[in-house]
């Protein structure tokens, strides 16, 4: 893909299924945001391809996305709020269906005891659970965070993920571009762009291995190290990522 003649991702190709998280990580003028466009559908591969569970983004219906800094109305209450977007996402739903669907996604991010609370007196860490309770409300297949722990604390970042985790295990593919390293565990598909390029895709505890740090925070300072050609060329080369490529998904594990 390519903007002002310059190439911005070079055959990026990934592999995600229902049931998975996966940490999109990379340095700034890696390609992240272009990426995350991609699956929004804001913006068509010229080249390569993005399969989600063996489709393309158009084929999987709404799309639920999470941006870095939230839009949510700040007077209203939560319950106000997703009452709002309920009866904007979910016009052919009757009163009782949206309200049902409302109080399931108030129990999926764990904010009950916030239903009547003005999302100004919210804290940081719950609102943006409010900004993911309201993507859930459709219902999506696909899930993206942009940056959804900035500015939290190491404890509430680490609750997160711990959230997003529970959102993919009920059957969802959710993609979270952070800058987080202490909850990379928590996901089970590591994705590290540079350059525009794959330079590692793999389950995040092999990443360690393949770039041969102790920490997560220390494959940053390998990337300086060569390329993003020959980083790419690693990745290819490597055959637990190759293998990674063609896993089957946790559902069909599962059968």
């Amino acid at each position: 893909m390519r903007a002002g003649g310059r190439r911005i991702l070079d055959d990026v190709s990934l592999t995600l299924h229902p049931g998975e998280m996966c940490a999109l990580i990379g340095p700034s003028g890696a390609g992240k945001s272009t990426l995350i466009k991609v699956l929004l559908g804001l913006r068509d591969a010229s080249e390569g391809s993005v399969s989600l569970a063996a489709r393309g983004p158009e084929q999987l219906g709404t799309v639920g996305y999470v941006p870095q800094d939230d839009a949510l109305h700040r007077g209203l209450t939560l319950e106000a709020e997703l009452t709002f977007a309920a009866e904007l996402r979910l016009p052919e739903a009757d009163d009782g269906e949206r309200s049902q669907r409302i109080a399931q996604v108030i129990r999926q991010v764990g904010l009950e005891d916030r239903a009547r609370s003005r999302i100004r007196k919210l804290s940081g860490g719950q609102r943006k659970r409010v900004a993911v309770a309201l993507e859930l409300l459709t219902r999506p297949p696909l899930l993206i965070l942009d940056e959804p722990t900035s500015g939290l604390d190491p404890g509430l970042e680490a609750r997160m993920m711990e959230l997003f985790a529970a959102v993919a295990a009920s059957g969802r593919i959710v993609l979270v571009a952070t800058h987080a390293m202490g909850s990379l565990d928590r996901a089970d598909a590591l994705c590290v762009l540079v350059g525009g390029r794959v330079a590692y895709f793999g389950p995040p505890r092999h990443a360690l291995s393949f770039f041969r740090v102790d920490r997560y925070e220390g494959i940053f300072h390998q990337l300086d190290k060569q390329g993003p050609s020959a980083w790419r060329t690693l990745a290819e080369a490597d055959p637990d990522q190759r293998l990674f490529l063609l896993r089957r998904g946790p559902a069909a594990e599962a059968t």
